[in-house]
């Protein structure tokens, strides 16, 4: 996971999965991803076995650290934040080598081979008009057909990067907004029909094996557009509803399949957006709303 002096206990779900476990009794060892490193084909990795309180204040303390075996783990949890960069990458590699007796959360190979933007494509009837290229020409006449546009780095995350562009715009401020996005050219993005529906939230809606847990609603905040909680968005309490129901059983079955312990999907407006792998948040906000230890239950299963 990233630093531990990073960690905002009121609403980092790492921590508070991380709690649920030490709760019921289980050893927590942080990793930071530059301490893996492989003895021939075995992982190992310098760990910080640590408590964790349920203080604000004072959410860790150290306890020992170990050079491990990961192979000595039940479960190895992949919870660093995006970009999913080259060092991302390799992680995913080296964590291929541990025997199939330890819990890896999520599949290394489905953490390479599913972009958190792209895996929505495997549901097309599901997601807004998509388009995803680094041309301008491309993007010029997406925007051409459609009334307003979202444009989103292929890599992006946090809210970061994303802009709007519609017909009210001069031709030269769409191209400069174009060129942008691409970087001139040189970076993928995602581009979709804007859905109105975005200015009453997105939803999140958290899984483990393929099943809903809960959602929230994230809503944008005073005089900014994106509903992002990095972005000054806040959170409030939902529920599914029967499209979101229907987008949780399509994509169930291939969840499974592929490895996906825990997932986090974007919907606006019963649209697909994004299924998110990597480290989903919400979890904290959907437990004070619901009333209900959403992470004992994560923790329960990977027991189960």
């Amino acid at each position: 996971m990233d630093p531990l002096e990073r960690v905002k206990p009121h609403k980092d779900t790492t921590y508070f999965l991380m709690l649920a476990a030490r709760e019921r009794g289980h050893d927590v060892f942080y990793i930071d991803p530059s301490a893996l490193h492989l003895r021939h084909d075995q992982a190992w990795a310098s760990a910080i076995n640590v408590d964790v309180i349920d203080d604000p204040d004072h959410p860790f303390e150290v306890l020992s650290t170990e050079i491990v075996s990961l192979a000595t783990m039940d479960v190895v949890w992949i919870r660093t934040d995006p970009p999913f960069d080259r060092g991302y990458f390799y992680v995913t590699l080296l964590l291929d080598c541990l025997p199939d007796r330890v819990q890896i959360i999520n599949r290394p190979s489905t953490v390479r081979d599913w972009n958190e933007k792209l895996a929505a494509l495997r549901y097309p009837h599901f997601t807004p008009h998509t388009l995803v290229s680094r041309r301008a020409v491309d993007i010029q006449e997406f925007l051409s057909a459609h009334e307003r546009i979202t444009i989103k780095p292929v890599d992006g995350h946090g809210g970061k990067g994303i802009i709007f562009l519609d017909h009210s715009l001069s031709a030269e401020d769409q191209q400069s907004g174009i060129e942008q996005a691409t970087r001139s050219g040189r970076h993928w993005v995602v581009v979709q029909e804007y859905l109105p529906a975005a200015r009453d939230g997105d939803k999140r809606i958290l899984l483990l094996d393929g099943q809903p847990l809960g959602a929230i609603l994230r809503v944008h905040a005073e005089d900014v557009e994106l509903n992002n909680l990095d972005q000054g968005g806040r959170a409030i309490s939902a529920g599914l509803d029967d499209k979101d129901q229907e987008i949780c059983d399509a994509i169930s079955k291939d969840l499974v399949a592929h490895g996906v312990r825990f997932a986090g999907i974007d919907v606006i407006g019963g649209m697909l957006i994004e299924v998110n792998i990597t480290s989903p948040t919400g979890l904290r906000e959907m437990s004070d709303f619901d009333g209900i230890k959403y992470h004992h239950k994560v923790i329960e299963g990977l027991e189960r």
